[in-house]
């Protein structure tokens, strides 16, 4: 069944309010405005957008049928994210970091 109005990548976001991406590219998060390849990501220092404080690195990415996920290497062990806006609502490309809410992505004890 079609959903009237969800006939794009653009009005899913709008609808949802959530980012939409994939290994082969896909809307990066508000501000950003261009298109990027997930595996661009691999590397990045990640941060809490919280405080600011780095928390690991990008060491994978996957993908999922319902949404891709990124590893990030917390301490030696590897914590998987959603990639959607709400967990990862800033990439700055250019600074190769990427920052999520980490109360939500993080281990209960860090």
């Amino acid at each position: 069944m079609k959903m009237e109005g969800l006939d794009s990548p653009e009005a899913v976001k709008t609808r949802s309010r959530w980012g939409l991406y994939s290994a082969m590219g896909g809307i990066s998060p508000e501000g950003e405005g261009d298109i990027f390849w997930v595996s661009e990501l691999l590397g990045m220092s990640v941060y809490d957008v919280d405080s600011g404080n780095m928390v690991g690195q990008i060491v994978s990415c996957y993908e999922r049928p319902g949404q891709d996920l990124i590893g990030i290497d917390f301490r030696g062990t590897e914590i998987l994210c959603p990639l959607v806006d709400p967990l990862v609502p800033k990439i700055d490309r250019k600074r190769r970091e990427v920052f999520v809410q980490w109360t939500v992505v993080g281990p209960l004890s860090s």
